[in-house]
């Protein structure tokens, strides 16, 4: 083999290599069992209350489903249930734990500050993912949807659930080793706004942001916020009941109870919604105000609680 035949085939190896990976990701998203489980210390901060016996029953009739594969994001895979009323995400560790690229890495000189500086950015990703679902499950539980969430690893938990992925192929998933959360399906506020503007139901809308911002403003009120604004993927619905449906970078911070720090972040939820109206409704946006009111706190809360009641 002469040096010119050797050097194309090592070319048309690397790039058959190359898109060999790009069409798995393609077709499978990369979800395997090694994504979405890893090995870290247990965290008390990460328990929650423990389900009552009713609770269980209805955790265990939900996962005795089996879970479609809905899609991914950049925090986890999320699978629908065959009823399409739940949704069962992992967390997507690829991204929330170092490479094996630096784990591989010799801890000496340069290399051992820049091993350790990887290491500490990825457990401040994990922890702030983490603590967002916790504090979710805790104080926003309803606004969010959250069913169920399992932060750290337990045993002896005879829980199993079967999913389809990507390629319909079947897995069963030991929950007893695998971090989850359970949640209300919803559809995303992107997708509502889009069918009733698309169709001209302008009030209708309108009504729907409105909820949008009582919600926000709902949260505030417990002093949390979302330090991600993609209101259009992060917000949506079920039924007609508003619900925040990422909540992986849910804030605590007291400042938004003052009426000028919420005003600031509404700011930004109010700039995320107008962009993206201009963007594929622009003959609608002189139509549709989008000016909150940041004092509808406690009337919207007192709202909110009578319907609960009622």
């Amino acid at each position: 083999m002469t040096k010119k035949q050797f050097f194309l085939l090592f070319c048309g190896i690397v790039v058959a290599c190359f898109f060999s990976v790009r069409i798995y990701y393609a077709l499978t998203d990369d979800f395997r069992f090694s994504n979405i489980v890893y090995q870290m210390p247990y965290e008390k901060n990460w328990e929650i209350r423990a389900p009552s016996e009713g609770e269980l029953a209805s955790i265990d009739h939900i996962l005795g489903q089996s879970f479609h594969y809905l899609g991914k994001g950049s925090q986890s895979y999320a699978f629908v249930s065959d009823d399409n009323q739940y949704v069962l995400k992992f967390f997507k560790f690829k991204h929330l734990r170092p490479s094996w690229f630096v784990d591989l890495l010799p801890p000496v000189g340069f290399l051992k500050n820049y091993k350790d500086k990887q290491r500490a950015r990825k457990t401040r990703k994990l922890f702030g993912v983490f603590n967002s679902h916790k504090l979710a499950y805790d104080v926003d539980r309803e606004e969010s949807g959250l069913i169920f969430i399992q932060l750290n690893t337990v045993e002896n938990l005879p829980r199993k659930v079967t999913v389809l992925d990507k390629l319909g192929i079947s897995h069963t998933i030991n929950l007893e080793h695998v971090p989850f959360v359970l949640q209300k399906k919803g559809e995303v506020l992107r997708d509502v706004l889009g069918k009733l503007l698309s169709e001209g139901q302008i009030e209708e809308a309108k009504t729907r942001i409105g909820q949008i911002f009582a919600l926000y403003i709902r949260e505030y009120d417990k002093g949390i916020f979302d330090h991600d604004h993609g209101v259009m993927r992060n917000l949506g619905f079920v039924g007609d009941e508003p619900l925040h449906l990422d909540v992986g970078k849910l804030m605590a911070d007291s400042r938004m109870l003052d009426s000028e720090e919420r005003s600031k972040d509404l700011g930004l939820v109010v700039n995320s919604l107008k962009k993206w109206i201009l963007e594929h409704y622009p003959q609608y946006s002189s139509e549709i105000s989008l000016v909150p009111d940041v004092n509808i706190n406690h009337r919207e809360h007192e709202n909110h609680e009578r319907g609960k009641q009622a």
